[in-house]
């Protein structure tokens, strides 16, 4: 695989900026107005894209699922797992009037579809690429739908081992798929630290290679920001209004000044972690003379006199001679005289045959 893919244009891998992904998911709380508020924020906070959720609660759940533990006191009491994601489905009319209003804010808009159907609402308003939810890993037919659209995909790994992600990314290259990046995920709303294991991202690339990320589903942004020193590429946040919104994701997502703390750090990072050039930086350059040694004179010498190693000293600044030619020097003769502390530069060496330093 590549090891790097373009998004909407943007170069996304190693040696590139990270794309920055906010995830507006549910928590729009079914209201347009919302869910306009959440881009401009995304996009104020110096987000690449945002995203959205787009599914229905017949092709998602049974009527007869469980309740999940981690959504008490996030949805009414007794509310059935199905009547809680029929109340917060994002209706397929506002798909294009939200791609229109991302499309004039400048920022991108995608979604994660949830079934094929959604797939082609999803083509119908253009969006660029893909991002598949981590619980789609085994959702084979959609797979191969959201391969043959030739986009390229984002496929969250929460809850996988490396098996369903081999079988899942072999779907996706069979179907047409060339263009992938994995995210690292830990599918528990919100995520514990100590589950984290970031170093699994330098799994997938071992595994897979390809471009990684992050998706985060942690109270706060740490975890993203030790992702890019681990090679993220790509990292996915929830973003909200309000972390006290009734909702199941309002908890564990970001306000708009946390996320905008989040992308700041993230670039902070970047520019950190810079290049893997050793080399001296231009900003070092005055110390680089200045604190670094060459050789001098440790004694007034006159000119003709025969130079030992007890006639020349090591030290502070640069502007002379580099102290590896130490050993050239002994032995030679100046052409002119010097004063103890000056520093030696090839000027003060006679060409002649005997006295030859080149």
């Amino acid at each position: 695989m590549p090891d790097h893919i373009f998004l909407q244009g943007q170069k996304v891998g190693k040696g590139c900026p990270c794309y920055v992904i906010a995830e507006i998911g549910s928590n729009h709380n079914r209201d347009i107005g919302t869910a306009k508020k959440l881009i401009d924020a995304a996009k104020e906070a110096g987000c690449d894209a945002v995203k959205f959720q787009s599914y229905t609660a017949e092709g998602l759940y049974s009527v007869y699922t469980p309740r999940p533990s981690e959504i008490e006191g996030r949805s009414h009491p007794g509310e059935r797992l199905y009547d809680l994601i029929k109340r917060i489905e994002m209706p397929v009319a506002w798909h294009r009037p939200l791609k229109e209003y991302c499309d004039q804010a400048g920022i991108s808009f995608c979604s994660t579809p949830f079934d094929e159907g959604m797939v082609d609402v999803l083509e119908q308003v253009q969006v660029p690429f893909y991002k598949v939810a981590s619980f789609e890993i085994t959702h084979y037919p959609m797979l191969r739908r959201i391969a043959r659209t030739g986009k390229p995909v984002i496929l969250a790994t929460g809850n996988s081992g490396l098996d369903d992600i081999e079988r899942a990314v072999a779907c996706l290259k069979d179907a047409g798929c060339s263009d992938l990046a994995l995210l690292h995920c830990v599918s528990q709303y919100p995520a514990r630290e100590e589950d984290m294991n970031l170093r699994c991202m330098a799994t997938l690339v071992q595994a897979f290679d390809c471009v990684v990320g992050l998706s985060d589903h942690t109270t706060n942004s740490l975890s993203a920001a030790l992702s890019i020193v681990l090679g993220a590429a790509i990292i996915e946040k929830h973003i909200t209004l309000d972390k006290a919104a009734f909702g199941p994701d309002h908890p564990f997502a970001l306000e708009p000044d946390e996320l905008k703390e989040l992308v700041t750090t993230v670039r902070r990072s970047e520019r950190i972690l810079g290049s893997a050039v050793k080399a001296v930086r231009s900003s070092e350059a005055e110390n680089h003379k200045i604190g670094r040694r060459s050789l001098v004179a440790a004694r007034d010498i006159a000119a003709g006199e025969l130079l030992t190693e007890d006639k020349i000293a090591v030290k502070r600044p640069a502007f002379g001679l580099h102290p590896k030619y130490l050993p050239v020097l002994e032995g030679k003769r100046l052409v002119r005289d010097i004063k103890k502390d000056q520093w030696l530069t090839w000027d003060h060496f006679l060409n002649g045959k005997d006295n030859d330093v080149s």
